[in-house]
């Protein structure tokens, strides 16, 4: 072995040990996670400059993610706030982690280990929060982050554990990944995060689909069931679930309702990708200002800082990450085995991000986005393997 194999096989290690850090630390430290990706960059860029070969096969984002780049810079020189425009385009940093993982991670084995983790790490996640609950009973889960963090996390752990739960190979398997996904599902709860309820259930039908279609049936029950496990201080919270006068519902319809004045004023490239108080409090009644950063809407806030371009980019990035999920899903559908059901999984994830994202702005969580970015990277890894072979 040469010098230079030996390097290129010590990079590749790094990058993976790298991964496993991120799987790990995504729930938990954002910091951690972002200085484990990092490391894995630079050492993917030195692995490059000694093969040049970035290491896979173009998966068919590119075309999106570049149009979504060029809405951000757009937006970005015609901001109302150029500077922090500026610092806001460090989002765009956290999309390579899907190439990243795509191009490095060449064996199922890896893939496995990190999809195990990262579920694991959820578990762990979750019930700290239970723990952090009965210490702080009648308040909202926010042990680490603000509950709706909490809740969109929470939503992509009970997903991925639902689905390995229902296509488990035996009793056994089904009785663990039963049992975590319980676990995850009650700190989901007890977040009350009506959004990212909605975005589980909506999943959870997703996945039944394409599992155990007879089951679906069951998932009113199920809704009953979660109602029921419901504590007290959260009920009101859905017994007012489509009730538009309901305080947190009202203001939701009042924040888009300026939204749609701002979007009006610069309709093709928005304000820029920027913190929203300051505009928000130029078009609100007096009565009605206040802080708000973000529209709690991922197409609102989009529309209202990127404007129309930025939306149809957005809405493309979306659609074209859907095909790249689904292709992989349905490559395997026939197939049994941990890779078909994870990448059942990650399309299931995405679905729920996406029905959530109506009522929140969870691709500017930059913990929840890095979650979905992985879990794309690792599906469409799975993918690449069937290239390579």
């Amino acid at each position: 072995m040469t010098i230079r194999d030996d390097l290129h096989k010590k990079l590749l290690q790094v990058i993976v040990y790298a991964l496993y850090i991120v799987a790990v630390a995504m729930p938990f430290s954002i910091a951690l996670t972002q200085m484990a990706l990092a490391v894995a960059c630079m050492a993917w860029i030195l692995r490059i400059f000694i093969t040049k070969d970035v290491g896979f096969r173009a998966p068919g984002l590119e075309w999106a993610v570049a149009a979504f780049v060029i809405a951000e810079i757009l937006a970005t020189l015609f901001s109302i706030d150029r500077g922090q425009s500026l610092i806001h385009l460090k989002r765009l940093l956290l999309i390579p982690l899907i190439y990243l993982i795509a191009a490095n991670v060449t064996d199922e084995k890896t893939l496995k280990r990190l999809a195990w983790l990262f579920f694991f790490s959820i578990v762990v996640y979750s019930l700290w929060g239970l723990g952090w609950y009965f210490l702080h009973p009648g308040r909202r889960v926010q042990h680490l982050h603000h509950f709706m963090t909490a809740g969109g996390i929470t939503m992509i752990g009970a997903v991925m554990g639902a689905t390995f739960a229902l296509r488990a190979d035996n009793g056994r398997e089904r009785l663990i990944f039963t049992a975590a996904t319980v676990a995850v599902v009650l700190c989901l709860i007890l977040t009350s995060t009506r959004g990212s309820w909605v975005g589980f259930f909506c999943a959870l039908v997703f996945v039944l689909y394409y599992t155990r279609r007879a089951l679906i049936i069951a998932v009113p029950v199920l809704m009953v069931i979660f109602y029921l496990l419901t504590p007290q201080a959260f009920s009101h919270r859905l017994q007012h679930f489509f009730d538009p006068d309901w305080r947190t519902n009202a203001k939701r319809l009042y924040w888009w309702q300026v939204g749609w004045e701002i979007i009006k004023e610069r309709p093709l490239i928005g304000i820029g990708d920027i913190n929203t108080t300051d505009i928000y409090n130029r078009y609100a009644d007096a009565d009605k200002q206040g802080r708000l950063n973000h529209f709690h809407s991922n197409y609102v806030h989009i529309a209202v800082t990127l404007g129309l371009i930025g939306l149809l980019a957005f809405l493309g990035l979306i659609g074209s990450v859907f095909r790249q999920l689904y292709r992989v899903f349905f490559d395997r559908r026939n197939a049994s085995g941990w890779s078909t059901t994870w990448a059942l999984a990650a399309l299931a994830i995405f679905w729920a991000l996406n029905i959530n994202g109506f009522f929140e702005w969870n691709c500017g969580d930059a913990e929840i986005i890095t979650m979905i970015w992985f879990c794309t990277g690792v599906s469409l890894a799975l993918s690449q393997q069937a290239l390579r072979r």
